[in-house]
């Protein structure tokens, strides 16, 4: 686990100091996954975990973008700190309600399956479309 956590910090910083993005989402995905190896009691609650690796992820980025000047904007720290610090404490009883709802006794059929299904292939495309609004590609007609 020790190793693990290692790594990822290895990789943040190797990301930060070749100011590439690339390496972020691995070292977050190390970092979470190094959460589910089963190790007696967690001392972090899951949703909690959850939200200070997205607050890590955004941080990490959040460096990047300050090292080059012509991607910020005057005036956008406080705003920009103030979101993410929302974000995450948003994300917190978000998590949990999934942990709920994960827990909870449903019956399992075909129709449930595939409302899970779309519902996450939703959220994949409401993703990519942010994704292309901030990136400022036009969207497919």
């Amino acid at each position: 686990m020790l190793a693990g956590a290692a790594a990822a910090i290895l990789l943040l910083s190797l990301a930060l100091a070749a100011a590439r993005s690339a390496p972020i989402p691995f070292a977050v995905l190390l970092l979470g996954a190094i959460y589910t190896i089963p190790e007696g009691d967690r001392a972090i609650a899951a949703p909690i975990y959850a939200s200070a690796l997205l607050l890590v992820a955004e941080l990490a980025y959040w460096s990047l973008d300050e090292r080059v000047r012509q991607r910020v904007q005057v005036g956008t720290f406080t705003p920009r700190l103030v979101a993410m610090l929302a974000v995450g404490a948003a994300a917190a009883p978000a998590n949990a309600l999934v942990l709920i709802a994960a827990e909870a006794d449903v019956a399992r059929s075909p129709a449930l399956t595939a409302a899970g299904a779309a519902a996450v292939v939703a959220c994949v495309g409401l993703l990519t479309a942010l994704a292309r609004i901030r990136t400022g590609e036009s969207a497919p007609p």
